[in-house]
C-alpha cells in the first residue's frame, strides 16, 4: 500500500536510500555476522567481543572473516521500483547505510547504481546523526529525498526535503507526521505468520518419539504421561530454537535451494534480529519446561540443543559424520522420554531406533543429490554425486540392521513379558522393512520431498504400510 500526502516530484533532487531494512529486506550486519559464524565461528565471536562497543570496527572485522553473497540478499521490490522511477526521471540515486562501505558498494553494483554511495568504515559508524550530517554536507539541508525504515533514520528524514518510510509502526508514523514533511509510505507491516512458519511446527511430529519408552514399557500412568508431555513440549521449543539458528547459519545455501529459499529468514519475511530474539527465548522456555519434568530431562534437553547447535555449526558439513549426528539426535529423544517416564528401554531397541534414523538420514542426502542442479553438489554440505552409491549402501545396511534388531527384540525376554504373541510382533518387521525400502527407493528417484518428515506424513501408501506394522504390534499384546 502507498499513501501520498503530496504528489511525487519529478525534479533532479537526489534520492537517497537506506539499505538495511529499506532497500533490502534484511540487515547486512546480521548477515555478515552469521556468514562469519558459518565460516569461522571462534573468529566471529572474538570479533564480537572486541567490537561490540565500536560497531564500525565490528562491521569491518566481520567483513574480514566472511561477507554475505550480496547477489542473493532479498530486495524490497517497491523500493527498487522507486529507485528505477527516480533514475528514469533523471534523478541520481545514492545509497547511505550503516553497513560496511564495501557491502554498500556491492549492493550498488548489483543494482547498477553509478555515483557516490555512503557506508561505515573504521573511522565512522554511518548511522543516525552521523549519517544525517554526511548527507547535509554532501547535498545540503533539504537537498535530497530520503527513504528509511526505523527510528534510526529520523535525523536523516529531518534533514531531507521529503520522507519515504518503509513499513513504519504506529509510533514511528506519528513522529514522521509531526515533522510536517511530504511523506510516502511503502509496504505493509508483516504479521506473526513468518515467525510461526520459521518455528516449523510440522517438524514437532519427530518429538512423538519421546513417547516410545512409554509404549515399549506399556506404562500409561498419569505421572509418567504428564512428565513425558512436558519433555515433548521442551523438545518442541528447543528444536525450534535450533531450527532458527540453523537457518541463520545456512542463509546462502538456503537461498541457492529451489525450495528452502522461501523460508522466512532466507526470503527476508522474518528479520534476523527478531529471529535471534525468538531463538534465545525458545531455548530458555525449553529448559524451563524440561526442568519441570525433572533435572535428568533438563540435562538431556540441554545436551540435545548443544548437539544440534554443533550439527548446525560444524557436523552437517562433514560427510558421514552428519548422518551419525542426525541419528544420534533421534536417539536422544528416546533417552529423554525414558528419563521423563522413568522407564528402562532395552539396548537392542535403542540400536533399532539408531539404525532406522540412520537410514532416514541417508534418504535426506540422497534426495538432495538426486534433485541437485549444481553439478551434483550440495551447497553447505560435504556430499557430491560420487557419494550417491555409498549412501545407497549405508541405507541398505540400515534397513537390514533395523530389521535384525527388531527381530532380536521380538524374541527377547523383555518382549515375552509384555506380548502374548512374539511371533505376531516379529511379523511387524515385514511392513517396517517395506516402509523403509519404499522411502529409500523414492529418494533414489528424486521423488521424495527434501524434508523426509513432510514426505512421510503425507505419503498415503507409506502410512498404510506403517499402520499395518503398528496393527500387528497391537494384536501381539
Amino acid at each position: 500500500m502507498t499513501i501520498l500526502q503530496q504528489d511525487p516530484m519529478t525534479d533532479r533532487t537526489p534520492l537517497v536510500l537506506d539499505v538495511d531494512g529499506t532497500l533490502l529486506r534484511t540487515d547486512m550486519l546480521h548477515e555478515t555476522f552469521w556468514a562469519a559464524m558459518g565460516r569461522d565461528s571462534p573468529a566471529a565471536l572474538r570479533a564480537l567481543a572486541r567490537g561490540w562497543r565500536a560497531p564500525n570496527l565490528l562491521k569491518a572485522d566481520l567483513c574480514g572473516i566472511a561477507v554475505p553473497n550480496v547477489a542473493l540478499l532479498p530486495l524490497r521490490p517497491e523500493v527498487v521500483a522507486l529507485a528505477e522511477a527516480a533514475r528514469r526521471d533523471g534523478r541520481p540515486v545514492h545509497l547511505a547505510s550503516g553497513s560496511d562501505h564495501r557491502l554498500v558498494e556491492a549492493v550498488a553494483r548489483r543494482l547498477d547504481l553509478p555515483g557516490e554511495h555512503f557506508g561505515s568504515d573504521r573511522s565512522r559508524n554511518l548511522t543516525e546523526t552521523t549519517k544525517a550530517q554526511v548527507l547535509i554536507d554532501r547535498f545540503g539541508s533539504g537537498g535530497f529525498d530520503y527513504a528509511g525504515n526505523s527510528a534510526a533514520d529520523l535525523p536523516a528524514w529531518g534533514a531531507a526535503r521529503r520522507a519515504i518510510a518503509v513499513e513504519p509502526g504506529p509510533g514511528l508514523r506519528r513522529r514522521l507526521d509531526a515533522m510536517g514533511k511530504p511523506l510516502q509510505i511503502l509496504g505493509d507491516r508483516a504479521g506473526a505468520g513468518a515467525l510461526w512458519r520459521e518455528l516449523r511446527p510440522q517438524q514437532w511430529v519427530k518429538n512423538l518419539l519421546l513417547f516410545l519408552p512409554l509404549l515399549v514399557a506399556h506404562e500409561f500412568g498419569a505421572a509418567a504421561l504428564l512428565a513425558t508431555l512436558l519433555a515433548v513440549a521442551a523438545f518442541c521449543a528447543g528444536a525450534s530454537a535450533i531450527y532458527i539458528l540453523n537457518d541463520l547459519l545456512d542463509l546462502e545455501a538456503d537461498r541457492l535451494h529451489p525450495e528452502k529459499r522461501d523460508r522466512p529468514i532466507a526470503s527476508g519475511a522474518l528479520p534476523i534480529g527478531e529471529a535471534m530474539a525468538a531463538s534465545g527465548a525458545l531455548a530458555l522456555l525449553a529448559l524451563m519446561l524440561a526442568w519441570g519434568a525433572g533435572p535428568p530431562v533438563a540435562g538431556l534437553t540441554l545436551l540435545y540443543m548443544v548437539v544440534s547447535l554443533g550439527y548446525s555449526l560444524w557436523l552437517k558439513k562433514r560427510r558421514w559424520v552428519d548422518l551419525v549426528s542426525l541419528a544420534a539426535m533421534f536417539l536422544l529423544r528416546v533417552l529423554t522420554g525414558a528419563a521423563a517416564a522413568q522407564v528402562a528401554v532395552p539396548g537392542v531397541l535403542l540400536g533399532f531406533v539408531f539404525a532406522v534414523f540412520l537410514t532416514l538420514a541417508c534418504v535426506k542426502r540422497m534426495t538432495a543429490l538426486a534433485r541437485a542442479t549444481d553439478g551434483g553438489q550440495l551447497p553447505g554440505r560435504g556430499y557430491s554425486r560420487a557419494d550417491f552409491k555409498r549412501l545407497e549402501w549405508v541405507a541398505a545396511a540400515g534397513i537390514a540392521l533395523s530389521a535384525a534388531l527388531f527381530l532380536v527384540y521380538a524374541f527377547s525376554g523383555h518382549s515375552a513379558a509384555l506380548y502374548d504373541s512374539p511371533l505376531l510382533l516379529a511379523g511387524a518387521v515385514l511392513p517396517l522393512a517395506a516402509w523403509l525400502f519404499r522411502i529409500v527407493r523414492l529418494s533414489e528417484q528424486g521423488r521424495e520431498h527434501y524434508d523426509p518428515v513432510q514426505f512421510v506424513t503425507h505419503d498415503r501408501t507409506g502410512l498404510l504400510i506403517a499402520a499395518l506394522g503398528v496393527g500387528l504390534a497391537i494384536l501381539a499384546v
